[in-house]
């Protein structure tokens, strides 16, 4: 038979149908993301995010592109969407988008630990461990880019934005004279301590699942 006549056409060394699967679960991951998010903060009104736990899922299991489609891509306009329906608001609608830049940081620290939690995969408490350092890191660098923009939307661009959860620690903290930058970034720790640490062991707990191979 010849090779023109294969089921599975490849395409940059993966199969087609590979592709269709991974495409697949990008999308229905966004839209976990979506639906976990609105069950969490809205529906049980926890001062908890929880939108890329599937975006890290993906990114553990297939790597950077998917996670950048799932999460830069697709989850935001899933977002962007709700808030069309919802009438939201523009300025609400184009400044929540720049907190996407938090998911791409996000992405690439997954990416990099990627390969070594598949090293070391063979060692649960070595796992356990990589995925804690990851914890940490993402929720030092997350606090401080969310903080950052949040400065930067509330001082220097005229933007209407609703209140969230880490706004009552950042009040508290600027009461007690810390400057506006600091309190924006520290408000951001107590929330995101909890946020990335289900996020993250969440996520690679699903990834197992996306990488489990399908019975035929």
């Amino acid at each position: 038979m010849k090779q023109t006549h294969y089921n599975a056409i490849m395409v940059k060394g993966k199969p087609q149908s590979s592709i269709q699967k991974i495409f697949i679960l990008c999308i229905a991951s966004a839209l976990g993301n979506e639906a976990l998010s609105i069950l969490v903060s809205g529906v049980f009104g926890a001062p908890l995010y929880l939108d890329t736990v599937f975006t890290v899922a993906i990114t553990f299991s297939f790597g950077l592109l998917p996670g950048m489609l799932t999460g830069v891509l697709l989850y935001p306009l899933c977002e962007n969407l709700k808030m069309l329906l919802l009438d939201s608001g523009e300025g609400i609608f184009w400044a929540g988008n720049a907190f996407v830049l938090c998911t791409v940081t996000e992405i690439l620290l997954v990416c990099f630990f990627r390969s070594r939690l598949k090293m070391r995969q063979e060692f649960f408490i070595s796992t356990a461990a990589n995925l804690m350092v990851l914890v940490v890191l993402d929720c030092i660098l997350i606090s401080i880019m969310g903080g950052v923009i949040d400065f930067i939307l509330h001082n220097f661009v005229s933007v209407r934005q609703n209140l969230y959860p880490e706004d009552i620690f950042k009040l508290g903290l600027i009461r007690t004279n810390v400057p506006v930058l600091p309190a924006a970034i520290l408000s951001r720790i107590p929330i995101n301590i909890v946020d990335r640490f289900i996020a993250i062991f969440g996520g690679y707990g699903i990834s197992l699942l996306y990488q489990k191979p399908s019975k035929t």
